[in-house]
């Protein structure tokens, strides 16, 4: 799929429909490859990842769940911060 398209006094080059809609993004990244190339790279919505997150289920060693974290800190290379 390739169209060619102008641009505007602007700077500004409009994507055309059928492309839009293909991608179904709004948010773009802007790249020079070299001279002639210009790379435009749709960006994944933010939420998408927080999404992404919130749907992980982690799992573990339940005998060590409950384990308090400043008892074993030493063990692990932990280190205190004070804070003020």
């Amino acid at each position: 799929m390739g169209e060619t398209v102008n641009m505007d006094d602007k700077g500004r080059i409009v994507v055309p429909a059928e492309i839009r809609r293909v991608i179904g993004k709004r948010v773009f990244s802007v790249e020079i490859a070299d001279k002639d190339t210009i790379i435009l790279r749709a960006e994944r919505d933010p939420r998408d990842h927080v999404k992404r997150i919130e749907s992980l289920r982690l799992t573990g060693d339940g005998d060590r769940a409950f384990v308090d974290v400043a008892a074993v800190k030493d063990l692990y290379g932990g280190k205190r911060v004070e804070t003020t």
